[in-house]
């Protein structure tokens, strides 16, 4: 049983292939076959046109293709591909998912931020402790998703128009800044400290510059330490000495920044980040289902 995820982002697309290691647990450790991420950067069009150029299309109309070839050749069962804020927004969305459906046979569904948010949290719910709870913060190039977990659950999510690359490219509202900061003050008022959870490229970079051993939480305070650090490189400096990769280089303050103003607001002065994305809750989210649908018509299978 081989399954394949393609996440298509605001600053890169991600194509993952995994096998399940336990049969009938949909809990199962998914081991990776196959990754590769394409620092596409369709947001770098949207959040200024409101669409993709010709351009980007087809190197994404390209990138399909190539993963549909390599799903044949691993012999892959399911595939899902899923495409978040950028594509979301972009005014021309419908008309290339159609084309490079015409072009590959491959569908491409567009999820919105609550979607988005509940595939990421599949990838790690169940490690988290019983009757704890926490908040998830997801930090992507368009869009941030908050989420309230209890006991395991997802208790409520709510999606922002704040992104990474948004704000590097100016076009993040005072207005969503208001409403995020609004609808925190007043649903995580009454809950005191709560410990945070962040996911996200530019999360998981950050907690790697910082020095923070995996599984433990990163302090509030390191993370401003570390962002300060990034806010003082170049652009030059950030990919040679601290071996980012380009498109990340340019956005990870930006992230930072993000996370920081959110750990304020729901005054929580800790957060850990798992390495998991949508990428992973997808294929965890096509496991479960495939061993609660044996027949498994809800899922994709590649053109014959």
């Amino acid at each position: 049983m081989k399954l394949a995820a393609i996440d298509i982002g605001s600053n890169g697309v991600k194509f993952l292939i995994v096998r399940p290691l336990e049969l009938n647990n949909p809990f199962s450790k998914l081991k990776k076959i196959e990754f590769s991420r394409l620092p596409l950067r369709l947001g770098d069009d949207v959040f200024k046109t409101k669409e993709i150029s010709k351009k980007k299309a087809e190197l994404l109309t390209k990138s399909i293709k190539a993963f549909g070839l390599l799903m044949d050749v691993y012999n892959v069962d399911y595939y899902r591909a899923c495409a978040t804020s950028a594509m979301r927004d972009a005014e021309n969305a419908e008309q290339i998912i159609a084309k490079i459906k015409e072009e590959t046979e491959l569908k491409i569904e567009i999820i919105s931020g609550v979607q988005e948010s509940q595939l990421i949290i599949k990838s790690f719910l169940h490690l988290l402790e019983k009757k704890s709870d926490y908040i998830h913060i997801d930090v992507g190039g368009g869009s941030t998703e908050i989420s309230h977990l209890h006991n395991r659950e997802v208790i409520v999510t709510k999606s922002f128009n704040i992104g990474a690359v948004r704000m590097r490219e100016g076009k993040v509202k005072q207005k969503a800044w208001d409403e995020l900061e609004e609808w925190a003050n007043n649903y995580f008022a009454k809950m005191g400290r709560v410990k945070s959870i962040g996911t996200g490229g530019s999360m998981t970079k950050l907690y790697e510059l910082a020095g923070v051993k995996e599984g433990s939480f990163m302090s509030l305070r390191k993370l401003k330490n570390i962002n300060n650090k990034i806010h003082k490189y170049s652009q030059e400096e950030r990919v040679y000495k601290l071996q980012l990769n380009p498109d990340r280089a340019e956005v990870i303050d930006f992230a930072g920044d993000i996370y920081i103003k959110i750990l304020q607001i729901v005054k929580s002065n800790q957060i850990i980040a798992p390495d998991f994305g949508l990428k992973d809750g997808i294929v965890q989210d096509m496991w479960a289902t495939f061993l609660h649908n044996k027949k498994s018509h809800k899922l994709n299978t590649l053109p014959k």
